[in-house]
């Protein structure tokens, strides 16, 4: 009977898109940082509300919009505080969302870091052969699982392809793996090794190292 060793990676981006658009004060493209604030105003009866960016360069301002002319009935009380107190939790939530950046301001290339805590869920690291990892994001990310896997289990990426190929490296119920996609919340991860194979002291110094969920 194989073993089984579960794990859990909770992925955190840690760096937000920075929105490239035109600076007032620089006079060109630059790019734009969130500044841990928001703005709300009252225009009559209705409120307008904006996420403060800041350029990197010299510190001009620019409003990424929220909501606009909205009536305060129909905002959510807890959205409404979040607003009030600027609170990190919203900021992080809004400054992430590459859906709600204009044209103007498209996210800048590149990978964002990304920060990875792995935790042991059930079974013990000694003779595994079947290793079970489930992706827990705290915000959508934008590095492909390949390149995630190959950071974390410090393999190469033609490995990961080749395990794939053999059908040891799958999804849940052996379904083919997304590899050059960024991973979706909950998405599994199945690997299947005997327990000479030689990943598997490499692996296991990693394991070893895991906090057990209490």
């Amino acid at each position: 009977m194989s073993k089984s060793l579960k794990c859990v990676w909770t992925l955190q981006p840690e760096n937000p898109p920075r929105p490239v658009i035109p600076c007032k004060t620089c006079g060109v493209l630059k790019p734009f940082k969130p500044s841990g604030k928001f703005r709300l105003n009252a225009n009559g009866t209705r409120l307008d509300a904006w996420l403060i960016y800041k350029c990197e360069a010299c510190d001009t301002t620019w409003n990424r919009p929220i909501f606009e002319r909205r009536a305060r009935k129909q905002i959510a009380p807890e959205l409404m505080e979040a607003l009030q107190i600027n609170c990190p939790h919203q900021i992080r939530k809004l400054a992430f969302d590459r859906t709600g950046l204009p044209a103007v301001a498209a996210p800048s290339e590149g990978v964002t870091a990304i920060a990875v805590h792995k935790q042991i869920v059930e079974g013990q690291v000694a003779e595994w052969a079947h290793l079970e990892i489930t992706l827990n994001l705290d915000l959508p990310v934008s590095l492909r699982l390949d390149r995630l896997l190959a950071q974390e289990l410090n393999i190469s990426r033609n490995t990961l392809k080749t395990l794939a190929k053999q059908g040891n490296l799958t999804g849940d119920n052996g379904a083919p793996l997304q590899l050059k996609k960024p991973p979706k919340h909950t998405t599994t991860i199945h690997l299947h090794l005997a327990a000479n194979h030689p990943l598997c002291p490499q692996l296991n110094t990693i394991l070893f190292n895991l906090e057990p969920v209490e």
